[in-house]
């Protein structure tokens, strides 16, 4: 998988030096946006395009459709009146443009299925877990499984409550195909906002940002100029950058749980009837000077492993936790690290005079949404990734 982040990430850098020829500002959103979209056609969809340089591909022009539309009022209805919503048949995507991508995965299971073809990417790992799902809770699936999670939420916390009563189970042809279109609906607009941020919140601190070019040097140089998946995975400074940047900035602002059952809070007297909604307030947590001392600070070193240990996981939520958190975290941080990786390589990102401070979000989008992310890219003449 990491072999089709790299290529998208080959693309965007690219896109990077064309946008930011002669000192031009460069605005985040839009050039993110294109890597995320390729990454997801790519592994999800089996369809590589170059969305930033070829707008009107199907695949881009649909894509964009989804994200045209004002969600404000749909998720209010999903919220409030969830009943209503069900029985209506209202849907807060557009149905033709999740029946365009539903259609495209059926017709890429069924050439792989008749023609046996295999190919790396989500897909197959998808069609590989309809058909068997390991059983032994020593599976190399498992081991990687913590391995992400501890770097999320730190090693000592893998054990946590939190964490119990997770199960597997065999995927239908229905789950696999909705995961390939939730996998885009989700996972489009949130990694394009989360490598934005990162790169902003580094172009504020530039301290930070040379301290991660200097670990991704050293680590670079140590695989012969390759960024590989094992050069990537030890980069824990990076890992501290991207954890720090989901903490101040969650896509996910808030999460949303439905009781299974009645369950009264600790020594209270107040019982969770089966059924209600309970809304997690992730922003607010992760400024909770409680669990994160001045919160208002950019300090990627709350995330190292002594200062992890210290916190209860609960405190941190930018994926979710439990049986139903982000399905797709291992794929997102990776996608993440590699992008950001390649682009601190390849350039010292600057704040310019367009850059917003404080940045001013979109109203209403259901997410956090910056307007713009405007930041400029001074290319670096010690770039150590030679391929």
């Amino acid at each position: 998988m990491v072999s089709i982040f790299k290529e998208c990430a080959d693309t965007c850098i690219q896109n990077l030096k064309n946008t930011s020829k002669n000192g031009a500002p460069v605005e985040l959103k839009s050039i993110y946006g294109a890597f995320s979209m390729d990454v997801i056609a790519s592994s999800a969809f089996s369809t590589k395009i170059d969305s930033h340089n070829d707008p009107k591909n199907q695949f881009v022009m649909t894509a964009r459709k989804v994200f045209r539309i004002n969600f404000s009022w749909r998720f209010l209805m999903f919220f409030l009146f969830p009943n209503l919503v069900k029985w209506l048949g209202i849907s807060i995507f557009p149905p033709k443009a999740t029946n365009f991508f539903k259609d495209v995965t059926l017709k890429i299971i069924e050439e792989r299925r008749r023609t046996g073809q295999t190919r790396n990417d989500f897909l197959q790992l998808l069609m590989d877990t309809a058909k068997e799902v390991s059983e032994d809770p020593k599976s190399e699936l498992d081991l990687k499984e913590t391995d992400d999670t501890a770097a999320v939420y730190g090693d000592v916390n893998t054990n946590h409550q939190v964490f119990k009563s997770v199960t597997k189970k065999n995927l239908s042809l229905d789950e696999l195909v909705a995961q390939c279109v939730i996998f885009f609906l989700a996972g489009y607009d949130t990694t394009a906002s989360t490598l934005s941020f990162a790169s902003y919140l580094l172009a504020l601190n530039p301290e930070c940002q040379e301290k991660l070019h200097n670990e991704i040097v050293e680590a670079v140089n140590n695989s012969n100029g390759v960024l590989t998946y094992e050069a990537i995975q030890n980069m824990k400074y990076l890992d501290n950058v991207i954890s720090e940047t989901l903490r101040l900035l969650p896509p996910a602002v808030r999460l949303e749980r439905q009781a299974v059952a009645d369950y009264k809070l600790g020594d209270t007297n107040i019982t969770i009837p089966k059924g209600m909604i309970v809304t997690i307030p992730a922003y607010a947590m992760h400024r909770d000077p409680n669990f994160f001392p001045d919160p208002e600070k950019f300090d990627p070193d709350r995330f190292t492993p002594e200062e992890r240990v210290k916190r209860d996981p609960y405190a941190y939520l930018p994926f979710g936790a439990g049986p139903r958190n982000c399905v797709g975290m291992r794929f997102a941080l990776m996608e993440v690290k590699v992008c950001l990786a390649n682009v601190v390589a390849n350039f010292k990102i600057n704040r310019c005079s367009k850059t917003t401070v404080p940045l001013e979000f979109l109203v209403g989008a259901g997410l956090l949404q910056p307007k713009e992310v405007t930041v400029s890219m001074e290319p670096r003449d010690d770039n150590p990734i030679l391929k």
